[in-house]
């Protein structure tokens, strides 16, 4: 993932996170993930004990909400207690189990799930996690470009990342989303309207939507704007003809629920929450203390993204702004969100390749790459909050990175990393 080539006349000897060292490390990963899958799998009895909660438990509820939608109709997906009966029928958790799974997002995701319940669950969470992960590998990828490490090497950089290991486990959406998000960015020049149409289909998950139309008024491209905002349309109107329009306060009114139940007195899930506002609560503020917190966050997280776009137009530094802000203004994100990060990661790695990573940003990125694990094990462990300050320094990086970008550099013996910028060493191998 990361190359020493472009800064060897500054400093001979590698840095220890290096290509080498990130990829025995990511296929340590990935053997670690599989076992893990395994040893589940055989305390479970194929994942049929269903007292264990174990893979998919998030997917029960897409999937749930296909089946209630194609059996009762779409507006009973949002009734807690019918999803509650189905889950405990054909899904993922034991009757006796006091979790709750309810269904909180808008009539386009539920547009999207509805096929979902043709095929019987595991066959069906399969064909959502092959699909949603090798989209999500090929944008983040494809970031990447050819110029760091042919694909057969870097992919298990990606494959074998806790995001990815935390997501297909919940069977949840996020390697979709991030996607998408990776995808916009990368079309933005040259398939402004695909670009357009990748963001608009983000409204399956309006929080993570949020900043786009920021970056494209900053960036002026109004083809993407107007694309965009003709998939939002095409898709909430046929979302809305499909499942019907009182899907609409239903939602709303999920969200509310999920505000009181899952972000302000959220408890166990702050600690699966890299949010300023769960740290905050997490730390003993008050709601309104942390809403503030977690709202200076976000008008600061804008600005250094309005600052980057209008900086630069380097793609890799772009998008890894815009992941970061992303994750930083949402109230509401969960661990497996963190498929966000690794984007951002491979923005930053795609720069570095460019212009040379130094020891610190190297660390902040191995950091990023870890923090799912870390939310995961958390509610086991209690530990503070740390994801929004790995956020921050993740933006404090990019932030820099596309403040010198442009700037003359004093001399070519100048010894940054980024000395290597004058002349950009091809790291094909």
């Amino acid at each position: 993932m990361h190359h020493h080539h472009a800064s060897q006349a500054i400093k001979p000897q590698r840095h220890w996170i290096n290509a080498d060292t990130v990829r025995v490390g990511s296929t340590t990963m990935l053997l670690l993930i599989l076992a893990l899958f395994s040893i589940g799998a055989w305390v479970s009895d194929g994942f049929t004990d269903r007292r264990i909660t174990g893979v998919g438990s998030d997917f029960s509820v897409f999937w749930g909400a296909s089946y209630i939608a194609l059996h009762d109709g779409t507006l009973q997906a949002y009734d807690l207690d019918r999803m509650m009966a189905v889950i405990h029928q054909f899904g993922t958790l034991a009757s006796g189990s006091d979790r709750l799974l309810p269904w909180l997002y808008p009539p386009t995701f539920l547009l999207v799930v509805l096929p979902l319940a043709l095929l019987s669950f595991w066959p069906s969470y399969l064909v959502f996690m092959l699909a949603t992960g090798f989209f999500y590998a090929k944008a983040t990828l494809g970031l990447l470009g050819n110029r760091v490490l042919p694909h057969h090497r870097a992919w298990v950089t990606v494959v074998g990342s806790p995001a990815v290991f935390v997501t297909v486990l919940m069977g949840q959406n996020s390697m979709l989303t991030a996607g998408l998000a990776a995808m916009a960015v990368t079309w933005q020049d040259k398939r402004p309207v695909l670009a357009g149409v990748a963001i608009g289909l983000l409204a399956i998950k309006p929080q993570l939507a949020m900043l786009f139309p920021i970056v494209l008024l900053v960036s002026r491209v109004w083809r993407t704007l107007a694309s965009a905002a003709a998939t939002v349309l095409a898709f909430g109107g046929v979302s809305i003809a499909v499942c019907g329009w009182k899907t609409v306060p239903a939602f709303l009114e999920s969200v509310r629920w999920a505000q009181a139940n899952m972000i302000d007195d959220g408890g166990a899930s702050w600690y699966v929450m890299p949010t300023f506002l769960a740290a905050a609560r997490a730390a003993g503020l008050g709601v309104s203390v942390a809403h503030a917190i977690q709202v200076t966050a976000a008008i600061i997280a804008v600005g250094a993204l309005v600052y980057v776009w209008r900086r630069t137009s380097d793609i890799g530094l772009r998008v890894a702004m815009l992941a970061t802000a992303t994750m930083l203004t949402s109230p509401y994100l969960r661990a497996y969100e963190l498929t966000w990060l690794l984007v951002a990661v491979a923005g930053v790695v795609s720069h570095g390749t460019r212009f040379g990573l130094s020891g610190r940003e190297r660390f902040v990125l191995v950091l990023a790459w870890l923090l799912p694990l870390f939310e995961f094990v958390n509610p086991l462990c209690k530990l503070p909050q740390i994801g929004p300050l790995v956020f921050v320094a993740m933006a404090v990086l990019v932030v820099r990175r596309a403040a010198v970008q442009d700037a003359p550099l004093a001399s070519p013996l100048q010894t940054s990393p980024r000395a290597s910028a004058t002349q950009p060493a091809t790291l094909s191998q």
